[in-house]
């Protein structure tokens, strides 16, 4: 063997061993199409669905440190190719700070940055525009969701126990939508693919709907540490638990059981749903890795779950 060839397999040797490593500690019923490691403290992935690329925010640091260390990942769309620091992450440069929430929307990149909202180019990595929250006192901006219906984009704020809308339309008018103890610190956020109102899911461990009065609804409670939501495009729920280290599928867009599918995983943060490859996108915060885990294979496995 060539000293060359020795180098590479010497340099990507701690990496292999990693990714070994997450696989074995995987509960046996779940079931990866792929596992990559090496993010420094990822907490949310999204899947474009012009492309298929996946976008990770890493923190890679204290989650409300503005210290210039939060970066953005790209994986191909086979899962194989990596590029670590795709946006952000430079010495000396303070472009993100603690990323966290993600938006593929059209050619865009929507990022959550603590209290200001980073828009990039998604091919050209420009920065096309900053959304400055602080006047409206944001403190921890977390998901992103666009409502198709109304040009509208949602952001929790999960420290501020409230939900701000920017209006794409009006220079992109930032208001505050709905806020007070009754939103339970929202976490993960979407649009209800059947009634177009917002649904949150909570850190105290809740689910909730605001309806376009801002009236809210509580669909399900008893939860823990509530983190990320997606739906799989067939009327299903897929909601993280952090502390818990669970994904449960909850039927009839949150009114239906809990049922837990994935079980025994650390600290999954905000998870999305690829409903092309049917994949649930998993972000683990303390570990460093992403996943992306088979719903189809999922059910083969254990067709009933378990209700909680």
């Amino acid at each position: 063997m060539s000293s060359c060839a020795e180098r590479v397999i010497i340099a990507f040797m701690p990496r292999l061993i990693a990714i070994i490593c997450v696989s074995l500690l995987l509960s046996p019923g779940l079931s990866s199409a792929f596992t990559l490691s090496d993010f420094e403290v990822p907490e949310s992935v999204v899947r474009d669905p012009q492309d298929g690329a996946y976008y990770v925010s890493n923190i890679n640091g204290e989650p409300t440190a503005k210290d210039g260390n939060g970066y953005i990942s790209k994986i191909s769309s086979s899962g194989n190719v990596l590029i670590q620091r795709y946006i952000g992450g430079e010495k000396g440069s303070d472009l993100l700070h603690a990323p966290k929430g993600l938006l593929v929307l059209r050619g865009e990149l929507w990022v959550t940055d603590i209290d200001t909202i980073k828009v990039f180019n998604k091919t050209t990595k420009e920065l096309l525009r900053t959304l400055d929250l602080t006047p409206f006192g944001a403190k921890f901006l977390n998901d992103l969701a666009f409502d198709p219906s109304r040009g509208t984009v949602y952001v929790s704020d999960m420290l501020g126990d409230r939900i701000y809308s920017i209006e794409i339309a009006r220079e992109h008018r930032i208001e505050i939508f709905k806020e007070g103890e009754e939103l339970d610190n929202p976490n993960g956020i979407m649009i209800n693919p059947r009634s177009k109102n917002l649904l949150a899911v909570t850190w105290k461990g809740k689910i909730i709907e605001i309806d376009r009065q801002k009236r809210v609804r509580i669909l399900k409670k008893g939860l823990t540490t509530l983190d990320g939501v997606d739906h799989d495009g067939k009327g299903s729920l897929y909601v993280s638990s952090f502390d818990k280290g669970e994904i449960y599928r909850i039927d009839y867009y949150g009114r239906g059981s809990a049922t837990t599918v994935f079980s025994g995983l650390t600290t999954p943060a905000d998870i999305s749903f690829d409903r092309q490859g049917r994949e649930v996108l998993v972000p683990s915060f303390k570990s460093g890795t992403v996943t992306t885990l088979s719903v189809r294979r999922a059910s083969e496995k254990n067709p009933s779950g378990s209700s909680i």
